[in-house]
Order: C-alpha cells, then structure tokens, then sequence
C-alpha cells in the first residue's frame, strides 16, 4: 500500500477506533512506525487516506467516517461513509444532456407515468444538448433527463433514504424508490447512441443500467432476471421534480442480495411491500407516490 498507509492501516488496529490524520500520524511517530523525513507528515498522511479512497473506493481498506476522521473500511456498512464536500462538488460540476421545456408537451401531458413506447418519445434522444449541471439546475427553461430504475425481488420494492451528502439538496431526508442518475454525453453519443434512440427497448437500456448500477448498487452475479421499460415519468407538484423527466425501468432480480454503491448518499437500504410503503407514503418523494398509485391500481385490475 506505501509506506503511510502500512502505517495508518496498523495504528487503525491497535487502536480499534477511528482516528484524524493528525492523531494516526502522531502515534505512527510515538510507536517508531512511521519512518520520514518530510516537514509534513499529518499532510502527507491525510494526503495518502484521502487519495487512496478516491482512487479505490470501495476497494479502499479506508473509509472517512467524519470530516478529517478515519477508520477502516470493515468496521462500517457502507452507508455510513462520510462524503467529502469537494466530491459532492464535482457531481455538480459534470456535463449532462437536457432539453428545452417546451418541448416537454410532446412527450407528457403533466402528472403522471407515460407508458406507451410512441415514436415520438424515442425522439427525444435527437433534441437533447450538453449544460453544466449546476447551469441547469438554475435553469427552469430546460428538462433534465434521468434514467431511473425500480429494483424488485419477488412482492417487494428497494427503497433507500437520501442522505444530507447528495448534492441535491431539495431531496435531502426523503425515501425513494428509484436508482438511477442524470443521462450524460458519454451515454447519448457513445457507447449507447444510436441504440438508445429506442429507449424502450429493454436490452438497449441494460447498457445504461450497467452504469447507473456500478455508481449506485451493487449486485452479485447472475441476480439480474429481468429488466423492463415501464414508461416516462413526469411531476409538477415539486420545484425539483419540474425540472426532471424520469426513462423508467423495472429490475426484477433473482435474489435479495445486493450492496449500496453510492458512498453516504443512499442509506437505511431495505425490501418493502408495495402496502408497507403506502403506509408511510409521507416520507417519500413525489415520483415515488406516482409509482406507488400505479402499481396499486395494477393489481386493482388484476
């Protein structure tokens, strides 16, 4: 690992509890374990933590379990990683594809889930263009496109609470039933275009699953049964959900086996029945009620 993380690594288990960089480094140096001459060990230290996380992520045997605080990796479930600001920073900071609002008309009319596959909705691919997150977010002129997926095992939905370490922070405390994230260059034009033209095509958009899914949730191999186009989800009702056009899929899996991606972002993880979450439909987001009415009126028809 080098030489500060060999270091780091053994005073984190001898002394069995998290600790700052400054107090790792000083105990490095009192037991005759850290070997330097650099004028600025602590720095060099918590340069070595904060690097080695970025890089390896979950693979790091590092975690930040508070701001300037760190333990290892196996001590802690993966939500309860701390977040560094400047890695919320960058998410706002990444290019993504959005469309005008006013062409928003001719592919939902309001409230709703969309689920007819016309031609006009796999159109929509061609009138999209790059903004800066942070622009767009500031931006009512524009929609931004999401790919979203509700993940299923058997009668039961994932659902997740959103953290005070998302970048957005309208969505801060909220439970949710979608994974997923915003559509970038990367997907339209390579390696999804001209493919995702055709959006509801369920082996098209595995490719944007695959993606969506190595940043949010983690599944073993072989879990994935099923994964199907269920519609475009639009709401008006929220300042945050006007700003955001939903291309939403089911993910039927084979077991209830899977990790959390997102480091700090998505916590509390767990199944629940389609009642269980009408029960405390209140501590969710408004997409989430629009899934929740649909499914129930589903099985009405049934």
């Amino acid at each position: 690992m080098g030489h500060f993380l060999d270091v780091a690594y053994k005073v984190l288990i001898n002394e069995e509890k998290p600790l700052s960089y400054k107090q790792i480094t000083n105990i490095g140096n009192k037991k005759g374990w850290l070997k330097t001459k650099g004028k600025t060990p602590e720095e060099s230290m918590r340069a070595r933590l904060s690097e080695n996380i970025l890089h390896k992520k979950d693979d790091s045997f590092f975690m930040r379990t508070s701001s300037g605080m760190f333990g290892l990796r196996k001590w802690y479930p993966p939500e309860e990683e701390y977040v560094a600001p400047r890695f919320k920073k960058s998410l706002m900071d990444e290019d993504i594809v959005v469309f005008k609002k006013e062409l928003l008309k001719k592919y939902v009319h309001g409230r709703g889930l969309y689920t007819l596959p016309t031609k006009e909705r796999k159109e929509i691919i061609t009138e999209l263009k790059p903004m800066r997150r942070s622009l767009a977010e500031k931006d009512f002129d524009v929609i931004q496109l999401i790919s979203t997926f509700i993940v299923r095992f058997e009668d039961k939905y994932l659902t997740y609470k959103r953290s005070k370490d998302l970048p957005e922070d309208r969505l801060h405390g909220y439970y949710s039933m979608f994974f997923g994230g915003h559509l970038n260059l990367n997907d339209i034009e390579f390696p999804l275009f001209p493919s995702l033209s055709d959006f509801t095509d369920s082996e098209n958009a595995k490719l944007m699953f695959n993606r969506e899914f190595r940043e949010e949730l983690k599944l073993p191999n072989l879990e994935l049964q099923e994964l199907k186009y269920k519609g475009l989800l639009y709401d008006d009702i929220r300042p945050v959900s006007k700003q955001h056009l939903g291309i939403v899929y089911d993910v039927f899996l084979n077991s209830d086996k899977y990790l959390i991606g997102e480091r700090g972002f998505l916590i509390n993880p767990k199944f629940e029945t389609l009642d269980e979450i009408e029960n405390r439909k209140e501590d969710f987001e408004n997409w989430s009620w629009i899934i929740i009415e649909f499914e129930k009126n589903l099985i009405g028809r049934r």
